[in-house]
């Protein structure tokens, strides 16, 4: 018998750990993918409390009780999987790659369904979660909206989990200190640090804008110093410590520049944000924020399309008070 799959707008079968009256994103794993090596509960925990609005995440697949999702800020952390053999069936996906969103009530607000490795649209995702949620959601609120998108999207599939990462003609292992933390990556000499946050340890907070290295939203610290990501390779790095945008916060608590630039409305679409906020922490940390003129002077490799400059100006000095 064909299976059918559950539509968007059709009311969600019920199954065990969805917590009634919460948004839930539920993910499918076909066998193909990797259960988790151990990881830190603490980090999990932490994880679960990024989601937005109380939204829970669920991993559903045959045989592993945890799946690893590769995060920013913690690390690979697991998070639990609900074992049950016939839902998929009973979704219409088995054997299939899927991510579905439900609102409290219980009904299918969003759903991306494809072959493995089809990746969803983390705009669409994100959009959708909030869409599930009950009126009055405030627009700070929703700022973290993009974390329960990327947890869905992050799932790591089958792969080596060997110290050294397995390298392909032309490629070799070097490690790069990101965040504090020293991560063994696998690049060719061409590979910029951009690519290499990117597209090798899933660190994408950092944005390819123009890859050129004249908009600013690429902006990392080299060292302590700010840098444009696209224009250094991720070789002549090796040695020194990069930090992105994912590793200024402490935990829960917000470095005071991002807490500034939400509170001044310093962004609009929020695409050269991360860049904007890292050259206003290197800014504020070289004594340039004297006046307007000479911070607008020291922020002009951020190019902002939306035209937030007034808010990122003062955020700026909000910032530099603290």
């Amino acid at each position: 018998m064909e299976q059918v799959e559950i539509r968007v707008g059709e009311r969600a079968p019920s199954f065990e750990g969805r917590i009634e009256g919460q948004t839930t994103v539920l993910a499918f794993f076909p066998d193909e993918w990797d259960p988790s090596r151990p990881a830190q509960v603490s980090a999990y925990r932490e994880a679960l409390r990024s989601l937005p609005f109380g939204a829970q995440l669920l991993g559903v697949t045959h045989d592993e009780q945890w799946l690893e999702l590769d995060t920013a800020e913690e690390g690979p952390i697991r998070f639990p999987l609900v074992q049950n053999q016939n839902l998929a069936s009973t979704f219409g996906v088995a054997g299939k790659q899927a991510v579905f969103v439900i609102d409290p009530e219980g009904v299918v607000r969003w759903s991306h369904v494809g072959p493995l490795g089809t990746t969803p649209s983390l705009d669409e995702l994100t959009a959708s979660v909030q869409r599930a949620q009950k009126p009055g959601v405030s627009r700070r609120t929703l700022l973290v909206t993009a974390a329960a998108a990327s947890l869905a999207l992050a799932c790591v599939p089958r792969r080596s989990f060997a110290d050294v990462p397995q390298t392909t003609k032309g490629e070799r292992s070097i490690t790069l200190n990101v965040n504090g933390k020293d991560i063994k990556v696998a690049v060719d000499p061409r590979t910029t640090v951009l690519d290499a946050l990117r597209e090798r340890m899933g660190l994408t907070g950092t944005k390819k804008g123009c890859d050129h290295g004249q908009c600013g939203a690429c902006t990392v610290h080299l060292d302590g110093r700010r840098v444009n990501s696209c224009l250094v390779l991720a070789m002549q790095a090796e040695g020194q410590k990069i930090t992105t945008i994912e590793g200024i916060a402490h935990g829960d608590q917000l470095h005071p520049v991002q807490t500034a630039f939400i509170e001044h409305d310093g962004f609009q679409c929020g695409y050269c944000t991360p860049g904007q906020i890292m050259s206003a922490v290197a800014l504020i940390k070289e004594g340039h924020t004297g006046s307007d003129d000479e911070i607008r002077e020291w922020m002009s490799g951020n190019i902002c399309r939306c035209g937030a400059y007034p808010g990122i100006v003062a955020a700026v000095k909000e910032a530099a008070k603290k």
